[in-house]
């Protein structure tokens, strides 16, 4: 195994040889890795695990709902707003300055269609609601933006070990 570490604060690459794929590991460890298919994959700590189903089916590979989030942050931070609210394809995040509750937009009662991709986004063992702090989900959001914008070029040869 090979670990290179890059530019980001809290952020190392580990390559695994064998398989070449490339999972930046996050702070408090999170891991962020492009799939097969080229799409973002957040894993992490079970409790985490609606988290990280919001940050793949709702904030996806875009940049701009990141800043968008981020901005929400600092504005009930700065208490120029009481709250805010982001509702996304299977998520609605409310954000106060006692910090951020995510719920699952999924209907409980309705069961989805088995996939191969459907695993971290089913109910089964996903609680429906979850919560943290306003820095913890401003860090999340922020290591994943700089994983998503890094995606053209994960590797910078003036990083190597």
């Amino acid at each position: 195994m090979v670990v290179i570490y890059c530019q980001f604060d809290r952020l190392k690459l580990i390559q695994h040889a064998p398989a070449q794929q490339l999972v930046l590991v996050m702070a408090k460890n999170l891991n962020f890795h492009f799939d097969n298919h080229g799409i973002p994959r957040a894993r992490g700590k079970q409790s985490e695990r609606l988290l990280m189903s919001f940050l793949e089916s709702d904030v996806q590979g875009s940049e701009f709902i990141c800043h968008d989030l981020m901005n929400d942050i600092t504005a009930v931070e700065e208490g120029s707003v009481d709250s805010r609210e982001f509702i996304g394809n299977a998520f609605c995040v409310n954000i106060t300055p006692e910090g951020v509750t995510i719920v699952s937009n999924v209907d409980d009662a309705a069961e989805p269609e088995p996939t191969a991709q459907s695993d971290a986004h089913t109910n089964s063992g996903i609680e429906s609601e979850y919560k943290t702090s306003l820095k913890h989900f401003s860090e999340v959001l922020a290591d994943w933006e700089a994983f998503i914008l890094d995606e053209e070029d994960p590797i910078d040869d003036s990083l190597h070990v």
